[in-house]
């Protein structure tokens, strides 16, 4: 009860609109692990269990803005909705659609672009002078191949990019940033699961690729 009533008053003090980014993240890190402990919802969102595999299609009632929303903020793409997840359902696009499990802003911007990966909530930003472009939700290394933090910039970019240690594995879209490590385009489980390098949905894959730069700083926290 007592839970309850803090939520209740963190809502009417500080407004879902202007709810803080640690707050969103963690709404977001409790779902996506499947965590059953009482967690902030964010609005517009519902909060499910499935307890079979769905397709997103029918989750979302056929509904594009929707299945976009879903697949970015429980971090899965289209092959890994599975039975025992629970997850954030969009229930009123126009407010989900404000969801940002980022910060919106830098106060410690590297440059014109930065693209920023938080490792501990499974998110990147995109930021232009310091400010939030768009956001997207990644996938990076497992325990046994971590993802390494650190500040770095982009050596070079590969649209159709192929890994060589690793069975001819495609990596579209790659952005290289540091040594064997890239940003690209591939699946997404909902946790980390690469071998050190940063996933991305396809979607977010090709407009970073687009927009980022050589020489433009990518910064992993």
């Amino acid at each position: 009860m007592l839970i309850i009533r803090t939520f209740f008053i963190l809502f009417l003090v500080m407004g879902l609109s202007t709810m803080t980014y640690e707050t969103l993240a963690m709404a977001s890190s409790a779902v996506s692990s499947g965590s059953e402990k009482t967690a902030v919802v964010p609005e517009g969102f519902g909060q499910v269990k499935l307890d079979k595999a769905e397709s997103l299609d029918k989750l979302c009632n056929r509904n594009l803005t929707c299945e976009t929303i879903f697949m970015k903020v429980n971090k899965v793409d289209r092959r890994h909705i599975s039975a025992g997840k629970t997850v954030l359902l969009p229930v009123d696009i126009e407010k989900a659609s404000q969801y940002t499990p980022v910060p919106q802003q830098l106060n410690d911007s590297r440059g014109e672009r930065e693209v920023r990966v938080f490792l501990n909530t499974q998110y990147f930003g995109a930021y232009e002078n310091g400010n939030l472009l768009f956001w997207g939700p990644i996938s990076s290394g497992r325990k046994s191949n971590p993802t390494w933090p650190g500040e770095f910039f982009v050596n070079y970019k590969q649209r159709h990019k192929r890994s060589i240690k690793y069975n001819n594995a495609p990596m579209p879209y790659s952005i290289n940033y540091d040594g064997p490590y890239f940003i690209h385009q591939q699946s997404l489980p909902g946790h980390p699961a690469s071998r050190g390098c940063v996933r991305l949905l396809e979607a977010d894959a090709k407009r970073l690729f687009s927009w980022m730069k050589v020489g433009d700083s990518v910064t992993v926290l």
